[in-house]
């Protein structure tokens, strides 16, 4: 590819230096710039929660190999390569990663997942489900990269940057993916990460208080999300939760055709009917139309069945049956991290749950209490240099619930742990006030002291909900990433 590629994909308001060079490379970061001949586009970037680097600043760490040229939004002095003037940088970075890497997007489906809560369980069904009816599908998302059984690595963000995303996709094409599976995340749709993709299938999971350091208002933050819809191709499916606030305005704003999904009674054109829970798995039925089909699953709590409707829902509206649909379905194990079951040797079971948020606290609380024997406990915290005023919400939805709260830290990052407690503690105490039956509370800073003391605390038939993090594997304290495990220090227990 050379600059010239570049300049008629991207459109730049004013070309400065131009000398027709080959480019060997598209980066916007300092450390990807592996040799002379990169293409760096220079943007603003949140590459860390609550943190935006400048691109003045990555210029400056720039190493010296000459350059191929530069895309910026404003023209800089002393450059002696070629500059590409644009007020939209990011999509002019998709745009020539996607062309650099030979538009590796062609001639595969692609299904965007977006959502509050749930994009990763349903990212994770779509890519079984297709690679169980024969068409090899891979998966991007908060869990990674994952193609079957011939790739699976680690991701940076639930959406990667362009020219991660690109390099991905390509590595699909090459490993024979016929369709991918996505979660397409708010920041991903504010900041351009999608620049140059179109979806065959767009799914909402639903739209909940997250993100509000980001995004400033719920408003803002579901505007965000609809941005999917508009990146449709032609014919594709929009498929809705039917019990979201938000359903009218994403089905007005959506194009292709709209479905939607949802529980019992919903009035939605996908609806789970007699559904049937238990602690190790799911049974229900899938009612579309006239149509009706039984369906299980090892996926266990009510909001897991919302998962499985919605991808069903996109893929049924794609063309394959419901039977089909549900013998692909009978395998699908449970994600890491989501509802993850770990039984404990003193006859307590713990359940490891991402719920980082009010509203997926409150559905996973709510989904253990009917297999709770005895008392629920729940193990949580808020992570720092995000959203302060969901944290007392979370608090007063911990104690209204659990029978037992240890309230500990998450990622604490920069802020002071004790301080982030204290936040919580406030919704805790609001609820204590309006209680009949308190429950009792523990604050416990160290997560994995946390953990140990709350495991003791517990007895045979208990419940110990551990929340927050779910898969993750490591702790941020500050701005340093220290190994942390929930799933390991429970096993450690046995």
């Amino acid at each position: 590819m050379r600059l010239k590629d570049v300049i008629e994909a991207v459109q730049p308001a004013n070309v400065l230096g131009l000398i027709d060079t080959e480019i060997r490379g598209v980066a916007c970061h300092p450390d990807e710039v592996q040799g002379p001949g990169y293409l760096f586009v220079c943007m603003d970037e949140y590459l860390e929660y609550n943190r935006w680097f400048t691109w003045r600043a990555f210029l400056e760490k720039l190493p010296s190999m000459e350059l191929a040229g530069v895309v910026s939004p404003s023209p800089v002095e002393g450059l002696s390569v070629p500059q590409l003037i644009t007020p939209f940088p990011r999509k002019a970075l998709g745009q020539a990663a996607r062309l650099f890497l030979g538009n590796p997007d062609e001639g595969v489906q692609f299904l965007g997942v977006t959502g509050t809560n749930g994009k990763t369980t349903t990212t994770r069904l779509l890519a079984h489900l297709n690679n169980k009816l024969g068409i090899p599908c891979g998966s991007i998302g908060t869990l990674g990269i994952a193609l079957g059984d011939s790739l699976n690595a680690a991701g940076t963000y639930t959406t990667p940057l362009s020219p991660e995303l690109y390099r991905h996709l390509l590595t699909f094409r090459e490993s024979g993916a016929r369709a991918v599976s996505m979660e397409v995340s708010s920041h991903a749709l504010t900041l351009d990460r999608v620049e140059g993709l179109l979806f065959d299938g767009a799914v909402l999971t639903n739209v909940e208080r997250d993100h509000l350091d980001f995004h400033g208002t719920q408003e803002a933050y579901a505007m965000a999300k609809q941005g999917l819809f508009n990146l449709l191709k032609p014919g594709g499916v929009s498929v809705l939760n039917r019990a979201s606030a938000f359903y009218n305005q994403f089905a007005e704003a959506a194009g292709g055709r709209v479905v939607s999904f949802g529980m019992e009674n919903s009035g939605a054109d996908y609806e789970v009917r007699n559904l049937i829970l238990t602690p190790q798995r799911s049974r229900f039925s899938m009612a579309v139309g006239n149509e009706t089909c039984p369906f299980e699953s090892h996926l266990v709590g009510d909001f897991q069945v919302e998962n499985v409707a919605a991808a069903v829902a996109l893929m049924h509206a794609m063309g394959h049956s419901l039977e089909a649909l549900a013998d692909a379905l009978k395998d699908f194990p449970p994600v890491c991290g989501r509802m993850e079951q770990i039984f404990l040797p003193n006859g307590c079971t713990a359940i490891v749950d991402y719920a980082h948020n009010p509203d997926g606290l409150q559905h996973v609380l709510k989904a253990c209490r009917p297999f709770c024997e005895r008392k629920l406990h729940v193990a949580f915290g808020c992570g720092g240099d995000r959203d302060r005023g969901k944290r007392s919400i979370m608090g007063s939805i911990a104690a209204e619930l659990a029978d037992v709260c240890w309230v500990t830290s998450d990622n604490p990052r920069t802020e002071d742990p004790e301080a982030i407690i204290n936040d919580i503690m406030e919704g805790v105490q609001s609820s204590l006030s309006l209680a009949s039956g308190s429950p009792e509370v523990h604050q416990v800073p160290d997560r994995e002291e946390a953990l140990r003391t709350a495991y003791n605390h517990t007895k045979e038939g208990d419940l110990l909900v551990v929340a927050g993090k779910g898969h993750e594997d490591y702790q941020i304290i500050g701005l340093t990433k220290h190994p942390f495990s929930d799933q390991a220090i429970l096993r450690s227990f046995s």
